[in-house]
């Protein structure tokens, strides 16, 4: 089974673009690709759309109507263990399972983007992490390119390795479109000196994130990876 499951150094640091990249350029490639968002917090589950849902957007982009891709949706903007415990609910990571293998055996590649961080908690004693051990795909780890995102990815990377996770590589991900200065330039050498993990590409910043913004930036994704995602 192919496919990915997107995590990041931490909330807000672009995996929602970065796998809609990826199903974009997989789906380009001729790929049957399927996406999956297991948890969303901060969004109403009555009223939501392509605009203010991450998963309803990398259905847009990957071009499916799969019932499974978000199993849970809560309106509380905190971590999905917080959100449920606010809302009186209680997240089962076995429904989240279920769901992905009747969408893994919908497709031949799957891209499941993570929420938050490895270490974000479900339940009290299950994390994200765990969850990325049960679904069983390599990790791909979107990190900023600022000072600071050494210790975060390396962070990261450890806690990755603990939970016995493969890790694929990492995609970094500006915040903004001006030219990296020289500090930020070394982050990714730096990244890989430290952890002995491959930097996988850098993802354009792009400014319309949509359908079509996506579509504009893949030849810069797909050039900055030089291969390295078959």
């Amino acid at each position: 089974m192919k496919g990915y499951f997107i995590t990041g150094t931490d909330t807000g640091v672009g995996k929602t673009v970065v796998t809609a990249c990826l199903a974009t350029l997989f789906k380009s490639r001729g790929g049957n690709v399927g996406v999956m968002k297991p948890i969303e917090t901060g969004v109403d589950p009555e009223c939501n759309s392509a605009a203010n849902s991450d998963a309803k957007f990398l259905m847009e982009v990957a071009g499916v109507q799969d019932a499974d891709v978000c199993s849970y949706r809560l309106k509380s903007p905190a971590s999905p263990y917080q959100a449920a415990r606010m809302e009186g609910k209680e997240l089962d990571p076995e429904k989240i399972l279920i769901s992905f293998r009747a969408l893994q055996s919908k497709h031949s590649m799957m891209l499941v983007e993570g929420i938050g961080g490895l270490m974000v908690p479900i339940t009290q004693r299950y994390y994200v992490a765990d969850l990325a051990l049960q679904i069983g795909l390599p990790l791909i780890i979107v990190s900023r390119v600022q000072i600071g995102t050494l210790n975060h990815t390396l962070l990261t990377i450890n806690a990755a390795r603990q939970h016995g996770l493969k890790v694929e590589g990492v995609i970094l991900n500006p915040s903004d479109e001006g030219e990296l200065d020289a500090i930020e330039a070394e982050q990714g050498s730096l990244i890989e000196k430290f952890s002995d993990t491959p930097i996988l590409g850098i993802c354009p910043y792009i400014d319309d994130v949509s359908c079509e913004g996506i579509k504009q930036n893949l030849g810069r994704f797909e050039q900055s990876l030089k291969g390295k995602l078959v």
